[in-house]
């Protein structure tokens, strides 16, 4: 998403204890490579606790205003040349149906972007018209009079929940009025190394499904050094775009109860936090571990692309940097790299299979000058094409549902897989009274 909203997904001891952060991704461009797809869905685990079937194609969405005229500053935090040249891409398709409307897109660190955006909304000047905002935290924003209600356009032109993942569009609401419109999202799933597998004797071709699976093939697939120290582990739980929240769900852990209480005190929850420490003492300790994270860089010298760590848990438009950077890994008689042949499969779970999707909206903050103009960039940059087009460039998940299914995409296998996850990923949910409980 990502991406990236790029958070790392390793954690201080302190997240075993109070649970870690949602992470959001957004990983870098490119085209995804061809790896070898799971079998079909296994259906032998229990359904997610929440759904995102895929609701009927909306048809053509809402239509553009073309008379409508104006400047419109935009911020995000797309700053990689290959993110920016994707998120260009969509503004200039929208250019060319909005030909009064000139956007100007302006990148800033990932963070900076909405404290930037709050300070000058504070201060009355100096917003932009349209901001890339962190859609599960948009209810909270909303709350806080950060961002413009849209309601009013929303219900004016025909943008309704209908054309996007259903959990995209609640997130995005505040007292049942939407204060932005989904652009992207993600799923999480399991990245493995199919060189380590089939030089560890396992099946390249059948990753882990369940905890006790993975815990079996990281006993093959660890690797230590002649000093003791790893060389490769198999997996950690805090490495990647995941945290024991994320986890929890693959446990069955009701987080939020129907009655809008949190169930984080219960035997599933503690369950899974131990299952973490479990990972963490069978590394020797938090240090080891940070000392072996020393080694990591950045793609391709990541955990998973160096090699270092077999199997993580990442976003979808990981798959994109995978490909993008063709990494090597040494072979296993030492005479050389190969290059990186890699598999997706569902997260391993304990209860039932299980994901979670993060991602950004666009939203006009509030006091913006040009409201109008950036109501309709937003409404085709958001649309069936625009979407498309950033998920072609950057294989993140479009939230316009539409534009998920876009043909190309779908001549994609891993596409489809992905497509698949989504059906029993959960975007988490925000609780007035509580808005920082994940944290």
């Amino acid at each position: 998403m990502n991406k990236k909203s790029m958070i790392s997904g390793w954690r201080g001891m302190g997240a075993l204890l109070l649970l870690s952060s949602m992470v959001l991704a957004a990983c870098d461009s490119g085209t995804p490579a061809t790896p070898t797809v799971p079998a079909p869905t296994d259906t032998t685990a229990a359904a997610a606790p929440t759904s995102t079937i895929i609701p009927e194609a909306p048809g053509n969405g809402p239509k553009l205003n073309k008379d409508v005229s104006g400047n419109v500053e935009f911020w995000h935090h797309w700053s990689l040349p290959l993110r920016r040249n994707a998120i260009r891409r969509v503004i200039a398709a929208c250019a060319v149906q909005l030909p009064n409307v000139k956007v100007t897109e302006v990148a800033k660190p990932f963070g900076e972007v909405w404290t930037a955006n709050t300070a000058a909304v504070a201060a009355g000047s100096g917003m932009p018209d349209v901001l890339v905002s962190d859609r599960p935290k948009l209810p909270q924003d909303a709350a806080n009079n950060i961002y413009t209600d849209l309601q009013e356009w929303a219900t004016r032109d025909g943008v309704t929940g209908n054309q996007f993942w259903p959990f995209t569009w609640r997130q995005t609401l505040y007292k049942d009025h939407t204060y932005g419109i989904p652009f992207e999202t993600d799923v999480r799933v399991l990245f493995y190394n199919k060189v380590a597998f089939t030089e560890a004797g396992l099946d390249p071709n059948s990753p882990p499904k369940t905890w006790a699976d993975l815990e079996a093939a990281a006993d093959k697939l660890d690797k230590k050094n002649p000093d003791g120290t790893y060389s490769r582990i198999a997996f950690f739980p805090l490495q990647g775009n995941v945290s024991p929240t994320i986890l929890g769900y693959t446990n069955g852990v009701q987080w939020v109860k129907p009655d809008g209480t949190l169930g984080i005190n219960t035997p599933a929850a503690a369950e899974t936090l131990d299952w973490v420490k479990k990972w963490v003492d069978r590394y020797g300790g938090w240090e080891n571990i940070q000392a072996f994270r020393a080694g990591f860089g950045s793609p391709p010298d990541d955990a998973f692309m160096s090699g270092k760590v077999a199997m993580i848990v990442d976003v979808n438009g990981y798959a994109s940097q995978l490909n993008f950077y063709n990494p090597q890994v040494a072979k296993a008689d030492g005479s050389g790299k190969t290059r990186l042949d890699w598999g997706v499969s569902d997260v391993p779970y304990n209860k039932q299979k299980a994901s979670f999707s993060g991602g950004f909206a666009f939203s006009i903050p509030r006091g913006a000058k040009n409201a109008e103009a950036a109501w309709e960039f937003i409404k085709c940059a958001s649309g069936k094409e625009g979407a498309a087009s950033w998920s072609r460039d950057t294989y993140a998940m479009a939230a316009n549902v539409e534009a998920a299914r876009d043909p190309v995409l779908g001549s994609d296998p891993i596409w489809k897989f992905f497509l698949s996850a989504m059906e029993y990923s959960t975007g988490g949910t925000y609780l007035e009274g509580y808005p920082n409980w994940e944290e």
